[in-house]
């Protein structure tokens, strides 16, 4: 199995593991799936997602203001266009100077833009109508953040365990040591609370 869009490689969890034999691959397809799965549980939790496609994306928006727009996690945009008379027929295409994308030092940081906001001198606005604004271009992030990283490689090693805890307990009884595992780790949530969006609800 290949990873699709994992927040941490094989060989970073193998590491993590301490599975270091080069030719012990007897786990490697399980521990793929395993990242994959924390991967989109980190994207369920946070409600956005820590990677990015390789082609353009399109989206519609529907803007509150006429001088700026909340787009979500923007890592690029190549076009913008806007449906002045609402009849879902896109009349005007915007320029690279009709628009700035913020913060404006986001992608220095390696973080997306959140929002765009007219120029001084541009030559449109944002129509309020539903699905007025179209864009074509690419959401999430370009790197996977340090936190996120160390996040599902924290869970992976968590739920890759559950394998010697089929009921969700490990430890034993006799000795006092029993723990259930959670859906999602606390210092995991810890690492990753600061991406989370306000209005997801809890895992």
């Amino acid at each position: 199995m290949t990873i699709t869009n994992g927040y941490a490689t094989l060989a970073e969890a193998r590491a993590r593991m301490g599975i270091t034999v080069a030719g012990d691959t007897t786990d490697d397809t399980i521990i793929e799936n395993v990242i994959e799965a924390v991967s989109r549980l980190i994207d369920n939790y946070t409600g956005r997602r820590f990677h990015t496609t390789s082609s353009d994306e399109t989206r519609y928006f529907t803007a509150e203001h006429s001088e700026y727009l909340d787009a979500g996690d923007i890592v690029s945009v190549t076009t913008i266009y806007t449906d002045e008379d609402y009849d879902r027929t896109y009349e005007k295409t915007w320029t690279a100077t009709d628009f700035d994308l913020l913060p404006f030092n986001a992608s220095l940081d390696s973080k997306p833009y959140t929002s765009i906001e007219l120029t001084p001198n541009g030559n449109y606005a944002f129509p309020d109508g539903p699905k007025a604004v179209k864009i074509v271009g690419k959401w999430g992030y370009s790197t996977v953040p340090d936190a996120i990283n160390e996040a599902c490689l924290l869970q992976t090693f968590r739920l890759f365990k559950r394998k010697d805890a089929p009921f969700g307990v490990v430890g034993s009884a006799e000795l006092g040591q029993l723990q259930v595992i959670p859906k999602l780790d606390p210092d995991v949530k810890l690492l990753i609370d600061a991406y989370r969006k306000f209005d997801v609800v809890g895992i």
